[in-house]
């Protein structure tokens, strides 16, 4: 019998890393004139658009160092039991920053977790949930970023330990932990709640930390934002926000309702929702998650 399991894992992990091969090899991403097709004949990206959706995405709170100028350049060390991941420079520096990089690098990358090179990208940069973004959304958002200035910085590789420092291993991840997918407007739901389930599901990837994790480590979809573990040592685990009532969530969003912890990583959220972001989505947000079951 103990050699039946034997056989069976074998055949399972072979399986999967061939499997993980396969996607490797075939999935590289939309191309450049995949991308001109995708797009209506007028669209031009508005990069004060992009400022709004770079703020509801909580890009900063990754990408710039708390009290510095606040431009991306790179933030401090995110601390995990995987190790440490560093997020990168997104100023327009051609040497150290997204400079180089064309309108397909850069929608591979949020809704692929693709690098320019083929390189794939670990999911502490929550592509998982941003590939639910709109082409268009995701080109505001590099029109902006372009706009910024160019500061050269470079930060540090991740510090990960093994397993989890082999790249070529998230090829066998994402088979079973990402699927990018366009958003879907359900017709049966108002504007309101559609634009709330956009906000929630794919820019504001709330199920990054509300949401808890299978044993593939990947985002249990039977259990959408039922809570999650702390995302910092030290940090209380994230509660639910699933079913909970539209006052609850207006208030955290709330810089000025005191409802959120100055010390814990949602209160960056909350800072850049009560500056940047339309009280209409606000409440999109509230009437989208307090329609979601409670258990």
């Amino acid at each position: 019998m103990r050699r039946f399991w034997w056989l069976a894992g074998g055949a399972a992990t072979l399986a999967l890393v061939t499997v993980g091969f396969l996607w490797d090899a075939s999935n590289s991403g939309i191309s450049e004139a995949a991308l001109a097709a995708e797009l209506p004949a007028e669209f031009v990206a508005d990069s004060g658009k992009g400022e709004t959706l770079y703020h509801m995405g909580g890009c900063a709170d990754c990408h710039a160092v708390v009290g510095s100028d606040g431009l991306p350049t790179g933030g401090s060390g995110l601390e995990s039991n995987f190790g440490t991941f560093y997020a990168p420079n997104l100023t327009p520096d051609r040497a150290t920053g997204l400079g180089d990089w064309s309108q397909a690098d850069f929608v591979n990358a949020m809704r692929e977790g693709i690098s320019p090179s083929g390189q794939h990208y670990y999911p502490a940069f929550p592509y998982t949930s941003y590939s639910q973004i709109t082409i268009e959304d995701l080109l505001h958002i590099k029109a902006y970023l372009d706009g910024l200035p160019a500061v050269e910085k470079s930060t540090p590789s991740h510090d990960l330990g093994f397993p989890f420092n082999i790249r070529l291993a998230l090829a066998f991840w994402k088979v079973v932990g990402h699927r990018s997918q366009s958003f879907t407007h359900d017709t049966n739901q108002s504007d309101e709640w559609n634009r709330g389930s956009y906000i929630v599901n794919g820019i504001g990837h709330c199920g990054s930390c509300h949401t808890p994790r299978n044993i593939f480590l990947a985002e249990s979809s039977s259990q959408r934002f039922f809570g999650g573990p702390p995302l910092k040592q030290g940090e209380k685990a994230a509660p639910r926000i699933s079913g909970v009532s539209e006052d609850d969530v207006l208030n955290a969003l709330n810089e000025w309702a005191g409802a959120i912890d100055e010390k814990s990583s949602m209160y960056l959220v909350t800072l850049a929702y009560s500056q940047h972001i339309a009280l209409e989505d606000h409440d999109a947000i509230a009437v989208y998650l307090s329609s979601l079951p409670a258990k």
